[in-house]
């Protein structure tokens, strides 16, 4: 089998991993790393016995490639994803795709109309035990959603913001919690929930860092068959948790990391858990009308992965075979584009303080950023107080 060419743009921790795993795979052979840090492309190709360059466009230049993996910093992401399949070149790009609906539009657009293939990396689409919840819930099990919840905090501290330039700031980062660290996260709430929201509305602050963007957010996002729910991210919080819930009137889907005690002292547990309700809760609360009626019972079942998490490996070999048998990878671009569009709907409804539309209208976003690059700080409104 011929192997798949493939450049890493962007050689720093994540190219670095990108770099490691591609070099156990067979079907690829890495040719090449650039990084504007040529120095850092460097250390990353002699391990690997590669080419280094110190620009992506140098690197498109001189080399005959299959496909490119971005690994840059995500508002860099469409403009090398772009330049890159005008050439003919296969993109698969970190997360998020992109940092606003417009340039992901364009990234789709551009792969189009060039014939080209491009993924996105969101690896906890390949989690044994997530895909068999999403499994359980496209076959009806759950019932339909009616309430679902996300909670995902982690911390971050002001050492991390200043390690980076771009870290931050609107106009180099273009958000702060919901587009960096939580976007798998949403990725994964949107993708078990098999739907988007029609509508959200949110509350955004800066409360801990001295950032521009947000670091604390609380959503509630309503969808077409009634149901609500309610996501919260921040960087504020130790230990980092995360939570997920999805209910319907047959039962619900917990998906749950936390910090346990375990035999080897704290260690930070997943677990995924479906309940089901015999007989379902809409169903019960009829059943009978006398005061003292029996709940509904319910089981308890865990969700057992069935095969190893092997992260970026599945996405790769996912990519692989894409590439060679001619279809979309499990996460295209029209995939990568929904957590985005999520995001920007958040953060417009939290700068804006109203409910925003879903899908959103692109140029109304890009004028709201670029509002906020300019002012360079933290742009909340404060929600009314009662005087004392």
């Amino acid at each position: 089998m011929r192997k798949l060419k493939l450049g890493i743009i962007g050689a720093g921790g994540i190219g670095r991993h990108h770099a490691e795993v591609v070099s156990k795979l067979e079907e690829y052979q890495l040719v090449a790393v650039a990084d504007a840090v040529e120095e850092r492309a460097k250390s990353v190709a002699s391990l690997y016995g590669v080419r280094a360059y110190g620009s992506f466009a140098e690197l498109l230049d001189r080399e005959e490639l299959d496909a490119v993996a971005i690994c840059t910093p995500h508002p860099t992401h469409s403009e090398i994803a772009i330049e890159t399949m005008k050439r003919g070149v296969s993109v698969l790009t970190e997360k998020p795709m992109a940092a606003t609906v417009s340039q992901c539009l364009a990234m789709i657009a551009e792969a189009r109309k060039r014939g080209v293939k491009l993924g996105v990396v969101f690896q906890y689409r390949f989690d044994p035990r997530l895909r068999r919840a999403k499994s359980l819930i496209a076959s009806g099990a759950l019932g339909e959603p009616y309430r679902a919840y996300l909670r995902y905090v982690t911390y971050r501290d002001m050492a991390y913001f200043y390690s980076a330039q771009w870290r931050g700031r609107w106009a180099t980062e273009g958000g702060g919690v919901l587009i960096n660290q939580g976007v798998h996260f949403i990725d994964i709430f949107i993708w078990l929930m098999g739907r988007m929201p029609l509508e959200v509305f949110a509350y955004g602050d800066t409360v801990g860092h001295d950032i521009e963007v947000e670091d604390l957010v609380s959503a509630v996002a309503a969808y077409e068959n009634g149901c609500q729910a309610m996501l919260q991210l921040s960087t504020l919080d130790y230990p980092d948790m995360f939570n997920l819930e999805i209910r319907g009137d047959k039962g619900m889907l917990l998906v749950e990391t936390s910090p346990k005690p375990s035999e080897r002292g704290l260690a930070n547990l997943q677990g995924a858990y479906v309940y089901r309700n015999e007989p379902p809760v809409r169903r019960a609360i009829y059943a009978s009308l006398k005061p003292g009626a029996p709940r509904p019972a319910f089981s308890i079942e865990e969700i057992k992965a069935d095969g190893p998490f092997t992260g970026h490996e599945a996405v790769y070999k996912d990519f692989a075979r894409a590439l060679i048998e001619d279809r979309e990878p499990e996460v295209p671009g029209e995939e990568g584009l929904k957590s985005v569009e999520l995001i920007n709907a958040i953060i417009m409804s939290a700068v804006e303080h109203r409910p925003v539309s879903i899908p959103i209208n692109p140029a109304e976003y890009d004028k709201l950023l670029d509002r906020l690059s300019k002012s360079g700080r933290p742009p909340w409104p404060q929600p009314a107080r009662k005087a004392k």
